[in-house]
């Protein structure tokens, strides 16, 4: 009998561990794909991030876990959220997107602590999004030579 009972509260534990490993997580995803461009033509191996906000009293919050996407060789991204790699999608809902210099090689501005665009994901949607990144000034220059000269004393 009490094998009986250990037997079956192992099998529940096990459910409840498995059900937080499935697809959608806490929020559900819709499929969201694009092109990262600089100056007209792609950028190859940018990360893009896209970032779930809601907006309260003119305040953005996050909301919701984050999808990311390395971009191809034509500039292409595919976000996952939940599935890394496998192009789960984004949160439904509006989002900042942010997109990090990776091992992009371009003459535009990336810094993933900077919003390029906000976005609206939506369920049932096609969710494809065309960014166009800025082209660097020399201010931006400077500052990204001042950032790799700080990450080389560290």
């Amino acid at each position: 009998m009490i094998a009986r009972i250990i037997s079956v509260m192992m099998s529940l534990v096990c459910c409840f561990a498995l059900s937080g490993c499935g697809n959608s997580g806490d929020f559900g995803t819709a499929k969201t794909t694009g092109i990262l461009l600089c100056d007209g033509k792609p950028v190859e191996g940018a990360m893009v991030y896209f970032q779930p906000i809601a907006s309260a009293d003119g305040k953005s919050a996050l909301v919701g876990k984050q999808g990311f996407s390395y971009t191809d060789p034509e500039g292409r991204f595919n976000i996952s959220t939940y599935n890394p790699g496998k192009g789960d999608g984004a949160v439904i809902g509006k989002h900042r997107v942010r997109v990090g210099r990776g091992k992009a090689q371009c003459a535009c501005t990336m810094n993933e602590e900077v919003d390029l665009t906000q976005v609206e994901v939506k369920q049932g949607a096609t969710n494809e999004f065309e960014l166009q990144l800025k082209k660097a000034t020399v201010a931006d220059k400077k500052a990204a030579a001042r950032n790799r000269d700080d990450d080389e004393d560290d």
